[in-house]
């Protein structure tokens, strides 16, 4: 039997497309949300080697591209038609004019405070930690709203694409549809991905989640990414 060795990024690559599989299964969200967590933090000291600080690219990522947008005039309606949000990105656009309609975002630069990093990690890690051990805490408990493995998984996608541009491969693909699909910003995703996201949008949830299943499922067998439509148009008609 040959000796099968895997360097850290090819674990966490693998934990990551499992737990993406396993959420659009419908499989227990404790248990996606620890298989999530052990890759995305793989991923997050990998980029700390590489310099890089998840936390002030998490602040920075919200805010680069909304204020891009903004500056191209090409927000998604949810952002438009919510005045709340609107003054809030507008005061960002003020305060940081070297973003602009041209930035590119490793042209900027962010640093977060000792504090911010603290909360960033406090709030990301608190369910996975509940799930690692019972030494000190054997009588906590949580809400499984706090288990929100969505924004998990979209998170360690992004950290993911900071080391390996090469992404998670379909998995990754069919989780951002569906975070786009779930936002309700469907008109900014490429024609290629229209046909899946609209074919979403006025399902439940569960059924997003099997569509998105199926599709992994087909594209797994035929080994590539083929356009969505070319299964989702023949199984829903």
């Amino acid at each position: 039997m040959t000796d099968i060795h895997l360097t850290k990024l090819a674990a966490a690559r693998r934990q990551l497309c499992a737990a993406i599989r396993m959420f659009f299964a419908g499989e227990d969200e404790l248990a996606v949300h620890t298989v999530a967590s052990a890759g995305y933090r793989i991923v997050t000291d990998l980029k700390s080697k590489r310099g890089r600080d998840e936390a002030s690219d998490y602040y920075l990522t919200s805010i680069f591209y909304v204020v891009q947008e903004y500056c191209r005039g090409t927000l998604p309606g949810y952002f438009t038609e919510d005045q709340e949000a609107m003054e809030r990105i507008s005061t960002w656009a003020e305060q940081l004019p070297m973003i602009t309609a041209t930035s590119k975002y490793e042209d900027i630069s962010a640093s977060a405070t000792p504090d911010l990093v603290k909360q960033f990690w406090g709030e990301r890690t608190k369910v996975a930690n509940f799930l690692k051990h019972a030494d000190r805490d054997a009588a906590d408990h949580i809400s499984m709203d706090e288990v929100d493995n969505v924004s998990l998984l979209m998170l360690a996608l992004g950290s993911y694409l900071d080391v390996d541009n090469g992404g998670l491969g379909n998995e990754g693909l069919v989780l951002w549809v569906f975070s786009h699909v779930n936002s309700g910003d469907v008109e900014s995703l490429p024609e290629d991905w229209q046909e899946l996201a609209s074919r979403m949008e006025p399902l439940s949830h569960d059924a997003r989640l099997k569509i998105c299943s199926e599709w992994l499922k087909e594209t797994e067998s035929l080994n590539s990414v083929v356009p969505p439509s070319v299964h989702l148009s023949s199984r829903q008609s």
